[in-house]
């Protein structure tokens, strides 16, 4: 299946990507895609970004529309499916 993965604000910079495609069995859940992601642009998160222990984004990724991450490591994913993610970020 084809999935494609956006990358907003400041996590599209760390990335050094806004978007990415990958290819993933037909079976593939949100834990697939973070393993996808994390083998594509690992050289540019920084430990703020990813847990290398876990092998996730940090707990104030969201994706958009699902919740947080550790919440949706195993829901399956759907082809042609845009999945969104996004940094929480404090200020005023």
């Amino acid at each position: 299946m084809k999935i494609t993965a956006s990358f907003h604000g400041i996590l599209a910079d760390w990335i050094g990507s806004a978007s990415a495609h990958f290819e993933l069995p037909s079976n593939a859940t949100h834990g697939d895609l973070m393993s996808a992601i994390h083998q594509r642009f690992k050289k540019n998160m920084p430990e703020q970004l990813w847990d290398q222990r876990k092998n996730r984004f940090v707990k104030e990724v969201i994706v958009s529309g699902k919740g947080e991450i550790s919440k949706i490591l195993n829901i399956p994913l759907e082809d042609k499916e845009t999945v969104k993610f996004l940094l929480i970020i404090a200020g005023g």
